[in-house]
């Protein structure tokens, strides 16, 4: 028959295997989930790029537009300067 203290170290074996068979799983589950988050990560990139470039490309068009608008008004502004100048002459 087993005695009490030898069931006990008994006890503290099978708890140490246990907890060396859980770190060694825990490392596995640690590996996967960074090459989980890696992969997360290249599709939200991928899905930031998706979405960033219609926007950007409508900032360009939006910028080209107001360069364009400002060119005419002060084309516009300098025929009126020089109209004032040929009337008055």
């Amino acid at each position: 028959m087993l005695s009490l203290g030898q069931l006990y170290i008994g006890l503290q074996v099978a708890v140490a295997v246990l907890v060396i068979v859980l770190l060694y799983n825990l490392l596995f589950v640690a590996v996967d989930l960074r090459k989980i988050l890696r992969r997360v990560d290249s599709v939200t990139r991928q899905l930031e790029d998706v979405i960033m470039r219609p926007i950007s490309m409508a900032d360009v068009i939006f910028n080209w537009i107001m360069e364009y608008i400002e060119n005419d008004q002060k084309a516009k502004e300098k025929k009126q300067k020089k109209d004032k100048k040929s009337v008055k002459k």
